[in-house]
């Protein structure tokens, strides 16, 4: 297995100006701009602010509260992910990128704890555990058509302008390599830390338009969706008002409904089921040809 720190530190470049990184003991110097960025825990923290937090104001402050907290437990956040989370079904982007070798880069943007396999690179704006890099997925600390995979998986949703998202993979990404991204459809407003947009499937193609698909599918059901909606109404009606109550409730609800999300594994494959999906996944790669309005950031 090659090195995953050095081959980060390989291939950084200046988010600010896009030239080489020097590393001097415990921070990257870049040799062409005053910036300076530090190693925090052996990670490189390529954000000036490591992290924005949770608006206190959020109607779903405690439930993200509970989250981070849990994500210092890889193990158990993992088991509540996998058991009463929203059902999964096509594609998965450990199955999309089985292909590729360890010795490629692969970023997985917005990856929280998640580890999809051991060689692909997390990236995040949180220094969660198994991030390796802390940095602002809309402007990659990485050259023109230098990497292999992409990963982001219902991430857009939570940025203000997901089409900077999506241009800065199609800038890194070398003419042919894959993208593998997820996003919702029909589901419940989720801070993380906000939440701004959502997709259907020809809304997800359009978003999608410069590159070459491969695939497009539900990666989250019909249940789910179902489920979403309706265990945040009940825990509206039945809190009268008070927004804790209310959070507490559609946890218990979440948990306790969560059986039901394995007729997905069924419904997914009915004809019209991404009418009601709760989100989906898009596997594709960036076109050969040059096709963009805009030429490439320069690196020289």
């Amino acid at each position: 297995m090659i090195d995953k720190k050095k081959k980060i530190l390989k291939n950084l470049v200046c988010p600010n100006c896009f030239k080489e990184l020097n590393l001097f003991s415990d921070k990257l110097i870049c040799g062409h701009c005053p910036k300076e960025y530090p190693l925090i825990d052996k990670r490189p923290f390529l954000l000036d602010e490591s992290g924005r937090g949770f608006k206190e104001s959020s109607n779903d402050i405690l439930i993200n509260k509970l989250k981070i907290f849990f994500k210092k437990y890889p193990l158990i956040f993992n088991l509540f992910f996998y058991v009463f989370g929203a059902s999964l079904v096509g594609k998965s982007p450990k199955k999309a990128i089985e292909g590729i070798g360890s010795h490629k880069l692969i970023l997985n943007l917005g990856s929280g704890i998640r580890k999809i396999r051991e060689d692909v690179i997390n990236i995040d704006f949180y220094p969660f555990n198994n991030v390796d890099l802390i940095a602002d997925i809309s402007h990659l600390p990485f050259k023109d058509n230098s990497i292999e995979a992409v990963i982001n998986e219902f991430v857009l949703e939570h940025i203000k302008e997901p089409e900077k998202v999506i241009a800065e993979i199609y800038r890194v990404l070398r003419p042919g390599g894959l993208i593998y991204l997820t996003a919702p459809f029909l589901v419940s407003f989720h801070s993380s830390p906000d939440d701004y947009c959502r997709w259907s499937k020809n809304g997800l193609k359009e978003l999608m338009k410069e590159f070459q698909a491969d695939e497009i599918g539900i990666r989250s059901g019909p249940t789910a969706s179902l489920l979403s909606i309706l265990n945040g109404w009940l825990a509206l009606v039945l809190s009268f008002g008070s927004k804790t109550i209310q959070q507490v409730l559609l946890m218990f609800l979440t948990i306790l409904t969560s059986p039901f999300k394995v007729l997905d594994y069924f419904l997914s494959k009915l004809p019209n089921a991404e009418n009601i999906a709760l989100g989906f996944y898009y596997l594709g790669r960036k076109k050969v040809e040059v096709t963009r309005g805009q030429p490439p950031r320069q690196q020289a």
